[in-house]
């Protein structure tokens, strides 16, 4: 191994102050890049299928579903793949089998049923008291049922491949998707979202944005519980386990961050600009003068949300407006759990040269993506190249302002780094700023590896390490999702993982 000095650089390079893309070489006919894009994906199944023959294989998925697109302007369908628990389809039967009732049980039926028992009489409540009698037998049996079972309690994995926006499928991550059913007992949804570039930016963050709205609102036919939402992805995908949120959010307090028109909602919200090249530790170009903070809007105590996001609004839904081909709907508040980040691209304001020069020679030549994927990936899906800001938080949450990421991502954040990625110094900087905001991020960094590490295409052998960070990840999530059953294994799972939040390190929980 060559000594540290030789590994990478010490500082990222200085930004650039356009924040617009230029592609590096004449930009390449949209035709071509089609055809090009087809051909790298078709070898790239070939190699997927290889990775997929190593023992042992990972699962299939159960079943695919295919969802409408609401939030894109262009209409589409997204294909998600499930992975379920082995008694998923058990207990799916014993919930349809469940007493019916003339209404379904809803939140606060119980409290208003012993609000009644204490009632001191009266006409209205003695006739509600005889009319519900059968119905409060039906839902006494129905909760004594409810709790020995399962369905509802599911946690959920919302995950998203990699591939630059441009390569890859929703089954390349099956072995994580395996591995996180096996250790969370949880629903696993990779979603298919739409490739460039035929779908440039940022409709992979819109599709994302629609598969976490879709799984949340069908909570009940999945047998998830809604408290327990994490979302992961690898490389592009881990990117959209930052975009995705930020995407939410902004659809959550009815801003669009294209809406050129509404200047004052611009100066709130923050829009792109310039980068000054001058202020490296600056955290965006994209200002935000008075962002929703929990000054603004306290939490309430008993509020399950705000144990998750440090700001919401006051509202648990709010109306947004219709894009071309869509209609408006109310958009729910998602307490997400947490985010689990492999190997992520984070800063789009850095070219793919000044990235490559976070590594000393030999390292790049050996392990870095040569410009014929990253130039494919860039040209393709950051179209037009002139309209595109750099700096947008669902294309660089690297660089988005503070109180957005303080606002709109949970507390808990699970990153996976390789120690020889051109990536790794943007998602170490990244770390820093979500500590410095509150969050609360358990960070690995794999020795010895390059980007995408765990994708290796040996029908053999299955790559070394790779279970044990999947295993380690998972004890992790166990933890944050409440699901900690308190073994030995899940803690000597977790002793490798470090965890730093505001500025500190917890005893027995450091990744290391």
């Amino acid at each position: 191994m060559p000594p540290p000095s030789d590994r990478r650089s010490s500082l990222l390079p200085t930004r650039r102050k356009t924040l617009h893309f230029h592609p590096t070489t004449t930009p390449r006919p949209r035709w071509l890049l089609h055809l090009q894009a087809n051909m790298w994906r078709f070898l790239m199944s070939i190699g997927m299928l290889f990775h997929r023959l190593a023992p042992p294989r990972p699962p299939k998925p159960n079943f695919s579903r295919s969802i409408p697109c609401t939030l894109s302007s262009t209409p589409g369908t997204i294909p998600l793949q499930f992975y379920v628990p082995a008694d998923w389809e058990a207990q799916r039967g014993l919930w349809e089998r469940r007493p019916r009732l003339r209404g379904e049980m809803k939140d606060g039926d119980e409290v208003a049923l012993a609000a009644e028992s204490e009632d001191g009489g009266g006409k209205a409540s003695g006739h509600r008291r005889v009319g519900s009698g059968l119905d409060s037998v039906g839902r006494s049996f129905r909760r004594r049922s409810v709790n020995v079972r399962r369905w509802g309690n599911y946690p959920v994995v919302i995950n998203f491949h990699g591939g630059g926006f441009t390569l890859g499928t929703a089954t390349d991550d099956a072995r994580w998707c395996g591995t996180a059913v096996e250790e969370l007992n949880a629903v696993v949804i990779s979603v298919d979202y739409r490739l460039a570039p035929e779908f440039p930016f940022p409709t992979a963050v819109e599709d994302g944005a629609d598969a976490v709205l879709w799984v949340y609102e069908h909570s009940d036919e999945l047998g998830i519980d809604r408290e327990k939402i994490s979302l992961s992805g690898f490389s592009s995908g881990a990117n959209m386990t930052f975009t995705v949120p930020l995407r939410l959010y902004d659809e959550q307090t009815g801003y669009h961050r294209e809406d050129e028109a509404s200047k004052d909602e611009a100066i709130l919200h923050g829009s792109p600009s310039t980068v000054d090249s001058t202020r490296l530790s600056s955290s965006s170009s994209t200002k935000v003068a008075s962002s929703p903070s929990p000054s603004d809007h306290p939490p309430s105590p008993s509020d399950p949300v705000s144990h998750h996001l440090d700001s919401a609004p006051l509202s648990s839904t709010h109306p947004t407006k219709p894009t071309p081909g869509t209609t408006a709907r109310p958009i729910p508040i998602i307490p997400l759990r947490c985010l689990i980040p492999f190997y992520p691209s984070l800063d789009y304001t850095l070219t793919r040269t000044e990235r490559r020069a976070t590594l000393s020679p030999t390292i790049r030549a050996a392990h870095s993506l040569p410009p014929l994927f990253t130039d494919l990936f860039d040209e393709s899906y950051l179209h037009p190249a002139p309209a595109i800001p750099l700096d947008s938080p669902y294309l660089s949450p690297g660089v988005a302002p503070s109180a957005l990421l303080k606002a709109a991502l949970p507390r808990d954040i699970v990153m996976v780094t390789c120690e020889y990625d051109m990536l790794l110094q943007e998602a170490e900087a990244f770390r820093r700023r979500l500590e410095e905001v509150g969050k609360r991020v358990w960070y690995s960094m794999v020795e010895g590896v390059g980007h995408g590490w765990d994708k290796g295409p040996n029908p053999v052998r299955a790559t070394s390490g790779v279970r044990e960070e999947y295993l380690r990840v998972c004890g992790v999530m166990r933890g944050v999702m409440g699901l900690e059953r308190g073994g030995g294994r899940e803690r000597e799972r977790r002793g490798s993982m470090r965890v730093a939040g505001k500025g500190r390190e917890e005893s027995g929980e450091v990744m290391k």
